[in-house]
Parts: C-alpha cells; sequence; structure tokens
C-alpha cells in the first residue's frame, strides 16, 4: 500500500526507484525532477535570495534543511504534488535494472515514466490532498 503524504527519511525505495505520471514523457520527467530539485535547493526560492543578501541565519539553516536527505525528501514531495508517483523496485528488479546496458535502460525508463501502469516496481507514494475532498470542508 503506498504511502499518502509527506515523505519520511526511512522509506524504503528498494534497488532503484523512478517517478511515473501516465501519459508523461522522459524529457517532461527530466525538466520537473530538475525545477523539484532547484526548488529543494532553493536555487528558484526568491526567499532564500533574499536571505543570503541579508546575510541572515535563515540563509545558513536554509542551506542546512536543503543537503542530503532533506533534499531529497523535499524534490520527492515537490514531485508528488505536482501529481507523479513514486514507484520502487525490488531488489531483483534492481539488479536486472543494473544489468541492463544505459541505452536499454534509458529506453525503458522512458515507457515507465509515462505508462498507465509502470512493468517494473511498485508503487510506493502518492500525493492524496485531503483538504481539496469537499466533505472536509464543506458544510452541509
Amino acid at each position: 500500500m503506498p504511502n499518502p503524504g509527506w515523505a519520511a527519511s526511512k522509506i524504503d525505495r528498494g534497488h532503484g526507484s523512478f517517478f511515473n505520471k501516465p501519459g508523461a514523457t522522459a524529457e517532461i520527467a527530466t525538466r520537473e525532477i530538475e525545477s523539484c530539485r532547484k526548488l529543494a535547493s532553493g536555487a528558484e526560492s526568491q526567499i532564500n535570495t533574499i536571505d543570503v543578501l541579508a546575510g541572515g541565519i535563515a540563509a545558513v539553516l536554509g542551506g542546512a534543511l536543503a543537503d542530503g536527505d532533506q533534499k531529497r525528501i523535499n524534490t520527492e514531495n515537490c514531485m508528488l504534488i505536482r501529481g507523479w508517483n513514486l514507484y520502487a523496485m525490488t531488489r531483483e528488479e534492481g539488479r536486472a535494472w543494473k544489468a541492463l546496458p544505459e541505452a536499454e535502460r534509458n529506453a525503458q525508463l522512458a515507457l515507465l515514466v509515462g505508462a498507465e501502469k509502470p512493468a517494473r516496481g511498485s508503487l510506493l507514494r502518492t500525493w492524496h490532498n485531503d483538504y481539496a475532498e469537499p466533505a472536509l470542508w464543506q458544510k452541509n
């Protein structure tokens, strides 16, 4: 069962993971991942730029939060909010994947990224915005 909502640093990603959004292309995935990585590191954050210019403590703390696991988690959450799903491969799938020539891996990844139901991996995380459900916020 996938884990909806925010990422935890201890989520098991098997031996490889990928993002999937039915109908997407590898080029779209690459652009989205890069954009989310920049956001996760603060490179596209206006607040981070202001903090750096001001030389404030927030810039130091912001940089520390964007390191390592936190940057990966922020990137993952960004992708999920944008409608992507995170799939993880089992040990066997990961080993078979790593054994493929790079060109074949890239060709298969292009198919997995936009597949309605990817042929590899299992759904690890997906986003669900509980607050968008009318039953939770509309008055009866």
